[in-house]
């Protein structure tokens, strides 16, 4: 018997698509070519596509139900690292560098986190909001950081800078 799995997240492109489904699978179908398929560790609760110097999607930054970032090259679907900043969901995922090196990451209890391989010890934890932080954006010298209907402009060290609420 044939056992079918749900898509959770998904990632699509003009050059093609990539979908995490719920057995922690993920996979690449590019136009014209065959899938190409990685398991992870755990299902993928939020995906990021990181644009490579040929401007096309290289990489994507996948953050998992268990608090791990896995790194995947596209499109030959090889695991290029893995960092775990803790055992909460991964709620929200952003570039914090223009060449991708440093990702921010949004979790479900609250923490941000930055990763990457010029971080030290690769994860540092930034600072702690009283909820989830669902939706991350650098703009200049700021945060922007979506809890629910709140929107909050923090500096690097979470202070807020301005509050509004939309």
């Amino acid at each position: 018997m044939r056992q079918f799995r749900a898509v959770i997240r998904s990632l699509v492109t003009q050059y093609g698509t990539l979908v995490a489904l719920d057995d922690a699978s993920i996979i690449w179908k590019q136009k014209g070519e065959r899938e190409k398929r990685l398991k992870i560790t755990a299902q993928a609760s939020v995906i990021l596509g990181l644009i490579g110097p040929n401007g096309r999607i290289n990489r994507v930054v996948i953050g998992d139900d268990y608090g791990g970032i896995s790194f995947v090259s596209i499109p030959k679907m090889e695991l290029i690292e893995r960092f775990v900043v803790g055992e909460s969901r991964i709620r929200s995922l952003c570039c914090s560098s223009i060449s991708g090196e440093s990702i921010l990451v949004g979790c479900e209890d609250g923490k941000v986190h930055m990763v990457g391989q010029n971080v030290p010890n690769n994860v540092v934890t930034l600072f702690e909001l009283e909820g989830p932080a669902s939706a991350l954006r650098v703009e200049g010298t700021v945060l922007h950081i979506h809890q629910g209907w709140e929107r909050k402009v923090v500096d690097w060290m979470g202070e807020n800078t301005l509050l509004a609420t939309v």
